[in-house]
């Protein structure tokens, strides 16, 4: 009976050591090991890229220069927030300097070798000077292409509900849109949410005419704005809904000529290199030939 006792006693110490003790002193298992390096990596990486961001700012800050032709701050601060971006102005600009310099050494080699591919290298100058404002423009041209084909289907479910009943928030069918919305169109109306929620209804209306100046946006915030002071303009609403389904019909048409005219390219290219493929096969064929005869 006393063994018994000592047994379970021991038992009773073994178990009260593994709850209370043991989990301070184990060792880490692989997957925790793997989730702790996983961290510090990511942890290193960030205060790296961190540090970068830091010293690009300063180097931008002190030595960027804004030449003539060069857009004012204002206007790169503009786009640089509509594409919500981090960078500043000064890095725009400095962009633009690097490129300057780069292409003015490049060009001054080329003279030393050869006067036509200097002057060719000079002539392609202006290029990379306003390439980084050119990269900006075209994302802005993307985002905004985007945001045209997808509005038509948002529009069209505002005007069902807004048709159906005056009680209507503008932010419940934002919701309702937003699991089919595309990723530029997700972004604006996430804004217009925060807009709204900041503000109200109106003024997140008119951020976003301002945002995306597309002429049926436009039109679309101006009749809201006018249906929030009291008036009942359903029938303009229906006038805007047929524009715009005409708008997205002729979208389609468009996207649809446009990919048959990249088919019909793609297929002279094929054609042609076939062709090519022909003609030099029978030219060597026919130098085979002479050649057993010489």
């Amino acid at each position: 009976m006393e063994f018994i006792t000592r047994v379970i006693a021991l038992i009773s110490v073994v178990y009260l050591i593994k709850v209370f003790l043991y989990p301070f002193y184990r060792p880490a298992g692989r997957k925790q090991k793997g989730r702790t390096r996983k961290y510090e990596k990511d942890k290193t990486a960030e205060q790296r890229k961190r540090r970068n961001r830091e010293r690009k700012l300063k180097i931008a800050k002190t030595f960027a220069i804004r030449l003539p032709l060069m857009r004012s701050k204002e206007d790169l601060r503009k786009t640089l927030n509509r594409l919500n971006s981090e960078k500043l102005p000064e890095e725009i600009w400095l962009e633009q300097n690097l490129w300057l310099l780069a292409g003015a050494l490049v060009s001054m080699f080329l003279f030393a070798a050869n006067t036509v591919l200097g002057l060719i290298a000079l002539l392609l100058l202006p290029l990379g000077y306003l390439m980084p404002t050119d990269e900006l423009d075209k994302e802005i041209r993307r985002k905004n292409r985007n945001i045209a084909m997808d509005f038509p289907q948002f529009y069209s479910m505002l005007h069902y509900q807004y048709s159906k009943s005056i009680h209507v928030f503008l932010s419940d069918v934002i919701l309702d849109f937003m699991p089919n919305a595309n990723d530029d169109m997700a972004e604006e109306l996430n804004i217009m949410l925060q807009n709204i929620e900041y503000a109200d209804e109106e003024y997140a209306l008119k951020q976003f005419k301002k945002r995306v100046p597309i002429r049926h946006i436009i039109k679309f915030c101006d009749l809201l704005e006018t249906r929030l002071r009291g008036y009942d303009n359903v029938s303009q609403m229906q006038y805007l809904k047929n524009e715009i389904e005409r708008f997205r019909v002729t979208q389609l048409e468009n996207e649809l000529e446009k990919r048959v005219r990249t088919n019909n390219f793609i297929q002279l290219v094929l054609l042609a290199i076939l062709g090519l493929y022909i003609v030099l096969y029978f030219v060597f064929t026919i130098l085979g030939s002479l050649a057993m005869f010489a």
